[in-house]
């Protein structure tokens, strides 16, 4: 409720006015107030006005923040981390280089035991060195792959006091080993092309002398089949390939080339000479007779007996020419 200026300047008018009435009068002091408040609630009632409305001004709600629910806190498994340890392989010239963190859970509680975080790594350092002493050394990573998978799985030790298992495993070769390893295999790749080449060799050099060169003839198929048609070259080189065929079986070579009759042909003086000297070789005979004893051979026997002259076939061919 709220009364305006005018209101209450009329009001308090009124009861001045009152005031002074009740003191001409002469009534008591007492009546002059009552008066005075009975007409200033009459007032009150009369002149009572509705309050204006106020504009309702609305804040705006504030978001609603969602706070996103604590992680449940965990207690996981002691660990224990183990780095660069030594590990035989199937070779025994290399060594693996091992890395994980050991994990481990007792079995039995209140176990006396003052370290068993030593307990599981040894166990399984103990599985993990039965793995790799029977993996290659090529297999670099298919083994640490092998290997995780196989100590990931929880196993107990020898005692039975901790089970064990392993993550963040790592396998791998010293970087010395490794490339004395490519070395190696280098040198075992050459070695192989080598024996190759031999091999390829030893076969050519066997089908050269034990099937084309065997004989003439078969030197002569060989070179025709490798050059069809063309048979008159093939007989030009009939002597070459013989001397080819007798090389290759370690055989002495025979000349027997027209060329080679031609160039031990004897000339018409070493025949005029020849003959002579045999018709004095047999005047000589015919003059000096032997005489015939026991066993002793007559002179028609020795001309049969008679060595026939070296040039005789030549000279016949050359007096029949």
């Amino acid at each position: 409720m709220k009364l305006h200026r005018n209101s209450l300047l009329t009001a308090a008018a009124i009861v001045l006015v009152l005031y002074l009435v009740s003191l001409v009068i002469g009534l008591p002091g007492w009546s002059a107030v009552v008066l005075t408040v009975v007409l200033l609630v009459l007032l009150a009632v009369v002149w009572k006005q509705p309050d204006e409305p106020r504009p309702v001004v609305t804040k705006p709600a504030p978001p609603s923040v969602v706070l996103p629910d604590p992680d449940p806190v965990f207690s996981g498994p002691p660990s224990r981390t183990v780095s660069d340890v030594r590990l035989p392989s199937a070779s025994p010239d290399f060594q693996f280089s091992f890395s994980a963190v050991v994990q481990w859970s007792t079995v039995l509680s209140g176990s006396r035991h003052a370290d068993l975080g030593a307990v599981a790594v040894d166990a399984l350092l103990e599985r993990a060195r039965s793995l790799t002493a029977r993996q290659q050394v090529m297999e670099e990573s298919l083994n640490q792959h092998r290997l995780a998978a196989l100590l990931g799985e929880p196993a107990l030790d020898e005692k039975g006091l901790v089970r064990s298992w392993a993550t963040d495993v790592r396998l791998r070769l010293p970087d010395a080993d490794q490339k004395h390893l490519l070395q190696l295999a280098a040198l075992h790749r050459r070695e192989q092309t080598t024996l190759l080449e031999r091999r390829m060799e030893q076969d050519k050099r066997a089908y050269l002398k034990d099937d084309v060169f065997a004989t003439p003839g078969s030197a002569a198929v060989w070179w025709l089949v490798n050059h069809p048609g063309d048979v008159e070259t093939a007989l030009g080189l009939l002597d070459t390939l013989a001397e080819l065929s007798a090389a290759a079986n370690d055989l002495p070579i025979r000349r027997t080339s027209a060329e080679e009759i031609e160039r031990q042909r004897p000339t018409r003086a070493e025949l005029a000479f020849s003959t002579a000297v045999d018709d004095l070789k047999d005047l000589d005979d015919s003059e000096s007779p032997e005489p015939e004893q026991n066993g002793a051979k007559s002179p028609t026997d020795e001309s049969h007996q008679r060595p026939v002259p070296r040039h005789a076939p030549y000279r016949e061919q050359f007096y029949s020419e």
